[in-house]
Parts: C-alpha cells; structure tokens; sequence
C-alpha cells in the first residue's frame, strides 16, 4: 500500500468525521460544562486558581481537577472570532478529526495498514466519541486528542531510538493532558502498567538516564500549570477529588458496566441530549434532519450499534489476539483504567467519564479483524461495523431535530441570551445558565451567579446582606427555570421567602421557549 493511500485513507476517516460532527452542532444549546473553559475569560479569574505575571491573573486552572489549556486556546479563537455555537464547537470537531488522523498513524505503526484503516473508521463514527467530542461538556476532546498523539510520538522514539525529541513531545503532550484535566493519571497509569505489562523487555533496554531525564522533564513542563497550582495549594487536586468509593463494591461495578457498555453501543446519551421522543416531536426542519429522516424511512432507525457485542466476540476470539502484543497491550490500558475510575467516588458514572477509554476499544477490535486469515471477510465485517456505527449517529441528528436537546443542552439558551441587555446586572438563580450567558455576551453581561445565597432556609447575616442587595437592586434582573425545570429546587421557596421579608414581589419580563415549544426559562424583576 502507497504512502499517498494510506493518507487517503485517513483523510477520508478525518472527513467522515467532520461531516457528522458538523451536522451536529447548531442544535443543542451550550451546556453549563461545556462553556466552563469560559469563566476565568468572561466570568470571573479567582485569585487562587491564578497566577500573577506582569501584573495579571493568568488562570492555570478553572476547577481544581481541570486546568486553564482549553482556556487559553479559546482566549485565542475569540480574539478573533465572534463568540457564537461554531466557534465554540468546530475546533474541538477539528481536535476531534485530528485524534481520528494520528489514532490511524499510531495503529499503523503499531499494528499493520489493515487494523489501522479498520480502527480509524471505527472511531470516527463512534457514536460516543462523536457525540462527547463535538459537545465536549466533559471535557474530553483536548484529552483524546493528548493521549493519542503522545502515544504516537512515544511509539515513534520506540521505533526510531536516535530521535529524542519524539521522546520529549511525547511526554509533554501527556503532561498537557494532566494539566488538561486531572482524571489522565487514571489513563497514564492504564498506559505504564500496560508497557510494564506487555513490553517491560523493550521498555528496559530503551531506559537510560538520559532517556529518563528528559521523559520526567517534558511531562514536567507540560503539567507544570498544574504543578504550580499543588505547590500554592498542598494537594488540592487529589485531595479534593480522589476518594474511593464506599458504597457495596458488587452495586457500583454493576452500574459502572453497565454505563461502560452504553458507551460502548452508543446508546448511553438518548434522552439526555437528544430529548424523548414523545415529548413536543416535530418533523426535521433543517437540511441535514431531512436528509437523516429519509435514510432513517429508507434503512432502519436504531439507537444502538452493537459494538458492545463486537467488542465480546473479539475478547472471546482468544487466538486471534493471544501472540498480538499489540491487543494484550490495549486490554491491560482498559481494564486498569476502567478500574482506575470504578474505584473513584463519583468517577465512571457517565458516558463522558466512560468515553475515556476510547480509543483503545476500537483499537482491540480492529487488530482482532485484521488477524483474521481472510483480508475480505475482515474487510466485511469492519464494513458492517462503520454502518451500524453510522446508524446511532444518524439516530442523534434525527432526534436532536424531531425532538430538540434535553435538559441543560436545551436550544432555548439561544434566545435567552439574545433576550439578555449587556448593562444590567443579571442574577441567575439556578444552575445551568450562568457560564453560557456570560461566554455569549463576550463578558459585557454583568452576570451573578447567586443561587448559592438561597439553599439555605436561614441565611447567615452576612448572606442576608447580600440578599437584601440583590433584591432591592432596581436595575436587577433575575434569570431562572420554570418551575417544573428547575435544577436546585431548594431556591425558589427561599428566594420567594427572603423576597416577601422585604415587601419585594416577582414581576415577570418574559418566559422564554425553546424550538419546540417547550418553556424552559424565565427572566423576572422584583419590585
């Protein structure tokens, strides 16, 4: 096979996935998490997730488990880009093609040009990672992305043992994917064990201190973001996020498995961005949810690929990948990764948790197909795969159009924000809202997130001050749910409570809908 084929090959998996990807993104709204990179840009910078250069705060993190990178590629985007849906979404589409193009280059390297074109055609129309990429409110796409060109640049030094640098690349991209988001240590540690595991020999021969000083040193500056901000703050990162679970061990494996095998057949995110079908269903109003509604009429509609099935057929074909160092590897990677976040408190519970794994599942199934004896029927059989994969995906466009977006991805955050004056203060009273209003108006929307003063029925008195400010603030406006959406259901009652104490009452402005009909939020007064 040609070097100019294999590339179209890669190419033409990139593509496939632009394709979907794109389709997908103007209808859901941005979800709360997924502009969460926004807030140290447009909402606030707290001082201690900062640090102070030229008398600046420039954020190293955004949460303590998730660091400022995806804040400073964005910082860039809207410096010259308007804030709207696409830019939001169509670089991590983009991070998400450029996964697809390197898993290809790794796979080959590191498998043969026949499990490469298999695995790459599988992740680009996984559903999972279709979905949790072009959305990416986990966020995962920067870490898919991290994981698979440093393990490609690792592989490369590997391979060619004089070449340092792809060492150092190496280690830095998996240490820019720790500062990116803290649950790498669970994907870095399927990654050592599974060297130590399956290639501990070579590993051992290529150690040198050299080979050792100048790993730890670009993981080092890679991660360095992170590391300053556990020097300020002692353990911050692990102390206030790694916890074991205490629940009965047999009760949260089985619900981690099962979330791991919705991730798996892609069926795990129905009903949680695509919204039920009963509810508020029209018929496809843009070009692409035609276009998906004639090959749902014209194929089969199906909200499962399967590929949970597949990926227990390959684990039981033990022949085929016994003496494949390369199969074995990616077994150890997802069983101690997986059990990596099995044992957290609060970890593997969702897709966008589960999805991690990825895209080493794919990689397994496709160097099982590709030692196959009959190159045709492996051939076939990774053909049937990509179209049931295909099939989930069009299932997402379709609904995402008949039905409309779910819960906090909700198109309705559109018009709200559109609904929203730069000058006033804004006062969001639920969670869900404050991140994206604030991301959309570029920062000119004095947005206050103050659902937090209303939890408690008895307020301590230096809340009740603040209350009092809010409330009686004539130029106020208040942002919330309807009350059958509302999230923190303990606000209202309290709001309503505190509000009557100072002879306040609600007057609405305006109740705002999403594109089905559906009323999801309300901007009121108090007066």
């Amino acid at each position: 096979m040609t070097h100019l084929s294999t590339r179209l090959q890669a190419f033409l998996a990139c593509a496939l996935f632009i394709l979907f990807g794109t389709a997908l993104i103007p209808f859901p709204g941005v979800q709360e998490d997924e502009a969460l990179f926004g807030i140290p840009i447009y909402l606030f910078n707290p001082k201690e997730l900062s640090i102070i250069i030229f008398h600046r705060h420039i954020p190293l993190m955004v949460m303590t488990y998730v660091g400022a990178l995806k804040t400073w590629i964005y910082a860039a985007i809207f410096h010259v880009c308007r804030v709207n849906v696409w830019s939001v979404r169509l670089p991590m589409v983009l991070a998400g093609a450029v996964t697809v193009f390197f898993f290809y280059r790794l796979t080959e390297r590191s498998a043969g040009s026949l499990a490469a074109l298999l695995a790459a055609f599988f992740l680009a129309s996984d559903p999972s990672f279709l979905v949790t990429n072009t959305f990416d409110w986990g966020p995962v796409a920067l870490g898919h992305l991290l994981l698979v060109t440093g393990c490609y640049f690792v592989l490369r030094f590997v391979q060619e043992s004089d070449r340092m640098r792809h060492l150092a690349t190496g280690f830095f991209l998996f240490g820019l994917g720790l500062w990116n988001k803290a649950l790498m240590l669970w994907v870095l540690a399927g990654l050592a064990c599974a060297v130590i595991a399956v290639f501990r020999h070579e590993a051992w021969k290529l150690a040198s201190r050299k080979v050792f000083a100048i790993g730890i040193a670009a993981f080092l500056v890679g991660a360095l973001p992170v590391l300053l901000y556990n020097l300020r703050h002692p353990n911050s990162t692990l102390g206030s996020n790694a916890h074991v679970e205490s629940a009965p061990p047999v009760a949260i494996l089985s619900h981690k498995l099962v979330v791991a095998r919705a991730a798996l057949n892609g069926s795990g995110l129905f009903g949680f961005i695509p919204a039920p079908e009963w509810d508020h269903r029209q018929p496809p109003a843009s070009r692409q949810g035609r276009v998906a509604a004639w090959a749902g009429d014209h194929l089969v509609r199906r909200q499962s690929s399967g590929f949970d099935y597949v990926f227990l057929a390959a684990l039981a074909a033990i022949p085929l990948w016994w003496r494949a160092r390369a199969a074995r590897f990616s077994l150890v990677f997802l069983i101690v990764t997986w059990l990596a976040m099995a044992i957290t408190r609060g970890a593997g519970g969702a897709i966008h948790h589960a999805v991690l794994l990825w895209p080493f599942p794919q990689f397994f199934v496709a160097v099982v197909l590709s030692a196959i004896p009959w190159r045709k029927a492996a051939i076939a059989m990774g053909v049937l795969i990509v179209a049931m994969n295909l099939l989930v995906d069009n299932e997402y466009l379709l609904e995402l159009d008949e039905n409309g977006a779910a819960g906090n991805f909700t198109d309705a955050l559109f018009p709200l924000s559109k609904a929203l004056p730069d000058g006033p203060p804004v006062y969001v009273v639920d969670w869900g809202m404050d991140n994206t209003i604030a991301m959309f108006h570029q920062g000119r929307a004095l947005v206050r997130p103050v659902d937090g003063l209303f939890h408690a029925t008895e307020p301590t008195d230096v809340q009740s001050r603040i209350i009092k400010i809010v409330l009686t603030d004539p130029e106020g406006i208040f942002v919330g749910h309807v009350p059958e959406r509302d999230v923190m259901t303990d606000v209202r009652p309290n709001l309503d409570r505190a509000a009557d104490a100072l002879g306040r009452h609600k007057q609405m402005i305006r109740i705002i809908y999403d594109s089905h009909g559906r009323a999801v939020f309300e901007i009121f007064k108090f007066v």
